[in-house]
């Protein structure tokens, strides 16, 4: 079989084989665009390459775009496929009223080694949702089939800018209604934790249609600025800070709205050979108070590059693995090379403390122990997979590395 090199959106890689069938001698895993930043999107040993409908590889972009119909829990990435999206169980600047990707899906096709499944919420039930938030582990997606959510994308959004000092204040600054769309920047590098938010509110005319913007990447990042000089990542966040402090409202374009990242904000730039660690966890509502402190943890001894803020609210499905929880999450990126792994060990215990959880799709340092403790429904979740899947078919090095399917 043919040896290529798979590479996640941080810059983990692994040489892989390609295969064109399903073989049951090894353990194999369907990806999308590698928008994973850490080995939740590397295959175990083997790429499947399986017979795939045109809706499982269309971007959400794409699928928005060309339907001028919102998809719940779009993330900021517009190369996202529908797959991924439902693997990851995607969230957005709309999860605090719209809910995780879940919302969208109505049926799901499955494959599992020489069977062929109708997963939806009346056919198959459990193995359904088991697979949005399974990371592509319960079996390959061949065909979508998603829920018309009525609500239209718009040509502007009249965005709403706040700034403020301190994440307690950040917390009770937040108020949004159904069609707001928010989220929140904190400067990590300033003791006062700088922060601002945008809340976008659609208006004017609907779209009709929309270019999508090239992303500007570095082909090699500029590690000197995330390794060892502070000033200028200080810099950078405090002129980031300004800029928006006292900023009146604008409008501001879909693209730009729903995809915002750009030059700066992709972090890989500033990060040794493009090398990224992110940190993403949730924290439940009722615990919200210890946000400033998890923070704080996680941050000690460390560098971080970027941080961002996001509301979610109510998730009833409890037999995935989805991270999504009525509460709130942070997203920290680190540089790969600086990250400090010590501190992560020490800053997992105490989330497992307030029931936190880390975001998969971004996790590449998570262990066995700490993940079963963050994740109680993991054992439900196993025993669905375990029937559908008893030869163990599909592995990633995520779930080799958490232990997810030992059998």
């Amino acid at each position: 079989m043919k040896k290529i090199k798979i590479s996640s959106w941080g810059n983990i890689k692994k040489n892989i084989s390609l295969n064109n069938s399903i073989d049951s001698e090894v353990s194999m895993l369907d990806i999308g665009n590698l928008n994973s930043y850490g080995d939740a999107c590397i295959p175990k040993n083997v790429l499947s390459k399986s017979n795939k409908s045109n809706r499982t590889t269309e971007t959400l972009f794409d699928y928005q775009a060309s339907r001028v119909n919102y998809l719940y829990g779009t993330p900021g990435k517009s190369n996202v496929t529908i797959a991924g999206a439902i693997a990851s169980d995607t969230h957005g600047k709309d999860n605090d009223w719209g809910g995780s990707f879940y919302k969208n899906v109505e049926e799901i096709k499955l494959r599992v080694d020489d069977k062929l499944l109708t997963l939806n919420n009346k056919e198959n039930k459990e193995l359904f949702d088991a697979t949005i938030g399974g990371y592509g582990l319960t079996g390959s997606i061949t065909d979508v089939s998603l829920i018309d959510s009525n609500i239209p994308i718009y040509q502007k959004y009249n965005t709403e800018f706040q700034t403020g000092n301190g994440i307690d204040s950040l917390i009770s600054s937040f108020k949004t209604k159904e069609g707001d769309y928010w989220v929140g920047w904190i400067n990590l590098l300033d003791k006062r934790f700088q922060w601002v938010t945008k809340k976008s509110m659609p208006q004017g005319e609907y779209l009709k249609g929309v270019n999508k913007k090239a992303e500007l990447q570095l082909p090699i990042g500029l590690g000197f600025a995330g390794k060892g000089n502070m000033y200028l990542l200080k810099y950078v966040n405090s002129l980031y800070f300004n800029k928006f402090k006292n900023s009146k409202n604008r409008e501001v374009s879909y693209f730009d709205t729903f995809y915002p990242l750009s030059f700066l904000t992709d972090t890989r730039n500033i990060s040794y050979k493009r090398k990224i660690v992110q940190i993403q966890f949730s924290l439940p509502l009722k615990n919200e108070d210890k946000l400033n402190f998890l923070i704080c943890e996680l941050i000690k001894k460390q560098k971080p590059l970027l941080c961002s803020i996001k509301k979610l609210g109510p998730q009833n499905i409890m037999n995935n693995l989805s991270f999504f929880q009525n509460g709130w999450t942070i997203a920290v990126d680190f540089s790969y090379k600086e990250f400090n792994r010590n501190v992560i060990k020490s800053f997992y215990k105490e989330l497992i403390k307030y029931e936190g959880k880390i975001y998969l799709a971004k996790d590449s340092d998570l262990d066995e122990e700490c993940f079963k403790l963050m994740y109680p429904e993991y054992s439900e979740w196993e025993n669905i997979v375990k029937e559908v899947d008893p030869k163990n078919l599909y592995q990633s090095e995520l779930s080799s590395r958490l232990g997810l399917k030992k059998w």
